[in-house]
């Protein structure tokens, strides 16, 4: 039996499955009762058996078996009923090929249903949790003859169990709530409510897919007191009115989830006056998160490219700059290049054609792959250069003898002498000698800086290529490319270095970009061996300067170690970069020193438009 008050709150009405009634509120009389025992459906009579209704001011709708075939089966059914006077008005079937037996006839609460009528009273929502399943139904005709013109389906995966246990329409004519009871392979939740918008433009079986649920990151349930920790929260049933939204948890308490205006979310959970009431109060959106429209639903994750650093009740995200790290969810911008990924490891290069000396200088002097702007850093430039000032000294010289001015031939014949002192052709015989010697000069000048920059291009770990710059890869290196492996001698040799790197104690860093999660949100927990509940690990957590991104550090007790980082609350991550760290040190024995370089690689995670998922495993 059902009782429920219209909405103008004149009458109470009662539907049972021998008889339907009204009762006036006013005049506290039984206005009107019919009997539902013996009812047309088709060629046949037969009785309702009533799962749940709905009404509004002047009719009401109520879903049920209905039994055929001389009570030997039922179907399911659709009754439209007039209120005022109290009558059937219409029969529909649900679902023509659905025959069952006659068990649906006897109300059991393994065969619950839900119904709901949306607010212009055009469509309404049957759902049957142990089909898994929610037919929508379209109304037409007018005020004295109502009928459902058409029905469709939306159906849940097998993942989850009860889908349409309890539906109900919000202020708004194409968003439906729906309450599914049970996931069979999600261990941290027994219920959740998915929200459907836009039914009317989706029509067609499983085509849409829910808008949002509810608990969500930014709208937990994680307050509410519980007698045993352990126990997972299920929801009884939901109801709406006027964009609210209230749950009844099956322990007893009411989760109301006011609607919220455009910017704010209703996330902060408060029990009010130490009753079972939980009210969750409005707050701005989450960094890294709009919302544009009022409901009872979470903020929208900024598209990439945007942002909201969550100061204030954003209805739209910022746009980022074109070169900043700005993906799906961006509290702010960020230099991704401070977050690069590296790593210790060494590619050497094969040993190079030319690798005499010699060749290599002739090879400096001559080269055949040169571009225009590293001209001036070959020795065949600074020849010509010197080539020509040598020549237009022998020209000024030339032309001072054959004119013969008195006062610059004093200044000639010193010019002479200094040449011929600097003259290695012939052995200071003649001047011009000289000037043959300073392109000379030029030459082992460049050879010996050339041999300074090739010795200092070694070792190969510390040292660049000499003129990197243009495109010279050649080292002052010969390379072996047979394989050996660092394996101990026979008499234990190096074994040492071996029982240092077992003992090196490593630190793990766990770098947090483009987020607003703080330093007290962080959990870090590790699984000592198999069966052991976790333990708390301490960590050392530091934040950006503009509190946009953060770190934080743990001690790693073993090499091989399972650590799980847990943060609390609605914070979206942009990308991870894990580092892992190892101190260097040396030991002494037998007079031989054993050195342990220091770890350092840092490996940075993130996916383009995508923000890092709630659950995610590095191995």
């Amino acid at each position: 039996m059902f009782l429920k008050v219209d909405p103008q709150e004149k009458f109470a009405y009662v539907f049972a499955d021998a008889f339907m009634l009204s009762y006036d509120l006013f005049t506290d009389q039984v206005n009107q009762i019919n009997k539902t025992n013996s009812i047309v459906f088709g060629n046949s009579y037969g009785s309702c058996t009533p799962y749940a209704f709905d009404l509004k001011n002047d009719w009401a709708a109520v879903v049920g078996f209905h039994s055929i075939e001389n009570y030997s089966q039922s179907k399911p059914c659709l009754y439209i009923i007039g209120l005022q006077p109290l009558r059937i008005i219409n029969v529909s079937a649900i679902d023509e090929n659905d025959i069952q037996g006659t068990e649906r006839t006897s109300y059991t609460q393994d065969y619950k249903m839900s119904l709901s009528i949306n607010p212009s009273g055009t469509t309404i929502a049957i759902g049957d949790g142990q089909l898994n399943k929610v037919t929508i139904g379209y109304m037409s005709g007018n005020e004295s003859f109502r009928f459902v013109s058409k029905f469709h389906e939306i159906s849940e995966s097998e993942n989850w169990n009860g889908f349409g246990h309890s539906i109900s329409w919000l202020n708004d004519d194409e968003t439906l709530a729906v309450l599914m009871l049970k996931s069979t392979n999600n261990s941290s939740m027994k219920s959740e409510i998915q929200v459907y918008k836009n039914i009317f433009l989706n029509r067609t079986h499983d085509s849409i897919v829910p808008s949002f649920v509810i608990p969500n990151n930014q709208q937990t349930l994680s307050g509410i007191q519980r007698s045993n920790s352990r126990r997972k929260f299920s929801f009884r049933r939901i109801r709406t009115r006027s964009n609210n939204l209230l749950i009844q948890v099956k322990n007893g308490d009411i989760v109301y989830i006011p609607s919220a205006d455009a910017g704010f979310c209703s996330m902060k959970l408060v029990l009010i006056n130490s009753s079972n009431l939980y009210v969750m109060q409005p707050r701005p959106c989450v960094s890294g998160s709009f919302k544009n429209t009022s409901g009872p639903g979470p903020c929208t994750v900024c598209p990439p490219r945007t942002k909201n650093p969550g100061n204030y009740s954003a209805i739209q995200c910022r746009p980022c700059n074109s070169t900043a790290f700005c993906p799906l969810g961006a509290s702010d911008e960020v230099n991704l290049t401070d977050f690069n990924s590296y790593n210790q490891t060494f590619s050497y290069p094969d040993t190079p054609i030319i690798d005499d000396y010699d060749d290599l200088l002739l090879l400096k002097f001559f080269s055949t792959n040169m571009k225009w702007n590293c001209l001036i850093f070959t020795p065949l430039f600074w020849t010509l250069m010197a080539t020509i000032l040598c020549l237009l000294v022998w020209v000024i010289m030339f032309l001072t003898k054959r004119r013969r001015p008195t006062l610059i031939d004093i200044y000639r014949q010193r010019a002479k002498t200094v040449f011929k002192h600097t003259d290695l052709i012939g052995d200071g015989e003649r001047w011009i000698g000289g000037l043959i010697s300073i392109v000379i000069f030029t030459i082992i000048i460049y050879c010996s800086i050339f041999a300074i920059f090739y010795f200092s291009s070694y070792p190969i770990e510390k040292a660049e290529a000499v003129d990197k710059a243009c495109d010279n890869n050649q080292r002052n290196s010969k390379f072996d490319n047979a394989l050996q492996l660092p394996l101990p001698e026979p008499d234990g040799t190096y074994w040492k270095i071996f029982d240092m790197l077992n003992k090196q104690p490593f630190t793990m860093t766990i770098h947090l970009v483009n987020t607003r999660a703080q330093c007290n949100d962080i959990i870090v927990e590790r699984n000592r061996r198999t069966g052991t509940p976790l333990s708390r690990v301490e960590t050392n957590c530091t934040l950006s300067p503009n509190n946009v991104s953060g770190s934080f550090s743990f001690g790693l007790p073993t090499h091989k170690s399972f650590v799980r980082v847990g943060i609390n609350g609605p914070y979206f991550i942009g990308a991870l970069r894990l580092c892992l760290h190892g101190k260097s040190y040396n030991e002494t024995e037998d007079y031989a020193v054993h050195e342990l370089h220091e770890l350092d690689v840092c490996t940075l995670f993130y996916a383009n438009n995508q923000t890092i998922a709630r659950s995610t495993d590095f191995v």
